[in-house]
C-alpha cells in the first residue's frame, strides 16, 4: 500500500510525534511518504530514519500556491490513501483531493471548539471530502459530530496513545538524572513538556510556582520545550531572581529521562484535545496537575491521580503545587494510580493499520 500524509509541520508537538509513532510502524510493511507544509522542522529526521520519503511545501504566510504543490505531489505519489493532520494540512488536502478518487482520512489533533468561528465554518463546508474522519479524543469526537454536523457512519474515535517501550518509570533513570542535572533528592520537581507558547499557559505557571517557594524551599520548575516565549520567561526569571529555581531546559529528545526526573507533571494549558505529554507523564507514573480543557479532565481525576483546575485560576494552583509539594504519600498514590489508568491505553498505530485497509478496500 502507499501512504501519502500531509501534516503542517515537522517540529516538535504532539501531532508531529504522533506521525512519527505511526510511520514508524505503518513504513515497515508500506511505502510511505510525508508532505509537509511549512520547512522541514527536526522531526523529519526522525521519519526519514523510520523508511519515509519526507519533503517540503515551503509553506510561508497564508500559504498561497500550496493547494496545487500539494495536488502535483498526490498526482506524482499516486498514492492508493492520503491521511492528514492539523488544521492547515487538513484543509489543503481537502481541497487538493476534491474531484478526484482519492480516499482521504484526516485526524484534527486539535480543539477545533476553541478556534474561530471562520475556521470552524471552513471545516464544515470541506468536511464532505474526508472519507474518514478520526478523532483523536472523546471531546472532539463529540464536537465533530454535534456542532460540526459530520456523519456518525463515516467519523470514528481513534485515542491518542503512545508507546509503551518510549516511556515507563525507571528509578535507576531517575537517578542518573538527577546527578546529571545536580538535583538532590530532597527536591521535589514539577515537570511541564510542550511549546513554551501562550496556549500553553508557560506564563501562568512560573507566576504560580513563584508563590509556593515561601512554603516550599525545595521545590524545582522545570519546561521541557521551546518556542516563542521563551525570551518572557528568560526576563521574568531573571527579574525574580529564579534561575536557581527555574529550568529552561529546551527541546530534547530523551523526554522519557526528563519524566523520569520529576516528581510532579503539570500541564495548564488553555486549549488541548487529548495531549500526548500527559499520557507520557502517566506512562512514567507521576501525579498530573492539568487545566479543565479537552480529554485531561478525563484522564486525570481529580484527587485520584492528580488535580484538575481552571487554567486561568493563579491562587489555586499555587494551592495544588504546595499539597503536592507537601505530601510525599500523596504523589506517592496519584502516581501508581497514573500507571493504573495507563495500563487502559490501547494501540493507536494498529487500529489506524486496520482503518487504511478497511477503506482501501471500502
Amino acid at each position: 500500500m502507499k501512504l501519502l500524509y500531509v501534516i503542517s509541520s515537522t517540529d516538535v508537538g504532539g501531532a508531529e510525534k504522533a506521525l512519527v509513532s505511526l510511520v514508524r510502524l505503518v513504513g515497515q510493511t508500506h511505502t510511505v511518504k510525508v508532505v509537509c507544509l511549512k520547512p522541514l522542522g527536526p522531526l523529519a529526521a526522525e521519519l526519514r530514519s523510520s523508511g519515509a520519503q519526507v519533503v517540503s511545501l515551503e509553506m510561508t504566510g497564508a500559504g498561497f500556491g500550496i493547494v496545487s504543490k500539494l495536488a502535483r505531489e498526490i498526482e506524482s505519489f499516486q498514492p492508493d490513501m492520503v491521511h492528514a493532520m492539523l488544521f492547515r494540512a487538513i484543509e489543503f488536502a481537502r481541497l487538493a483531493c476534491a474531484g478526484r478518487k482519492i480516499k482521504l482520512v484526516t485526524t484534527p489533533h486539535f480543539d477545533l471548539s476553541q478556534k474561530p468561528l471562520w475556521m470552524r465554518l471552513l471545516d464544515r463546508t470541506l468536511k464532505s471530502t474526508d472519507t474518514l474522519s478520526c478523532a483523536e479524543s472523546v471531546s472532539t469526537y463529540n464536537f465533530l459530530l454535534q456542532k460540526q454536523g459530520y456523519a456518525k457512519a463515516k467519523t470514528v474515535l481513534v485515542e491518542n496513545t503512545v508507546e509503551k517501550s518510549l516511556f515507563f518509570k525507571d528509578n535507576f533513570v531517575k537517578s542518573r538524572m538527577r546527578k546529571e542535572k545536580q538535583i538532590s533528592d530532597t527536591q521535589v520537581a514539577f515537570i511541564c513538556v510542550g511549546r513554551l507558547a501562550k496556549i500553553k499557559n508557560p506564563q501562568l505557571l512560573l507566576r504560580a510556582f513563584s508563590k509556593i517557594l515561601s512554603n516550599c524551599p525545595n521545590a524545582l520548575l522545570i519546561y521541557v520545550g521551546d518556542g516563542p516565549e521563551r525570551p518572557a520567561l528568560e526576563k521574568w526569571i531573571q527579574e525574580h531572581d529564579l534561575s536557581k529555581k527555574v529550568i529552561l531546559a529546551g527541546a530534547q529528545q530523551n523526554i522519557n529521562d526528563w519524566l523520569n526526573l520529576a516528581d510532579v507533571f503539570v500541564l495548564l494549558s488553555k486549549e488541548e484535545s487529548l495531549p500526548l505529554a500527559l499520557l507520557e507523564a502517566q506512562q512514567v507514573g507521576l501525579p498530573c496537575l492539568v487545566s479543565r480543557v479537552g480529554d485531561m479532565p478525563r484522564l486525570v481525576e481529580h484527587g485520584k491521580n492528580g488535580f484538575v483546575c481552571n487554567p486561568q485560576d493563579e491562587i489555586l494552583v499555587s494551592c495544588l503545587m504546595t499539597e503536592l509539594y507537601s505530601n510525599a504519600k500523596l504523589r506517592q498514590d496519584m502516581g501508581d494510580f497514573s500507571l493504573q489508568k495507563s495500563k487502559q491505553q490501547q494501540d493507536v498505530n494498529n487500529k489506524y493499520q486496520q482503518i487504511y485497509q478497511q477503506v482501501v478496500s471500502n
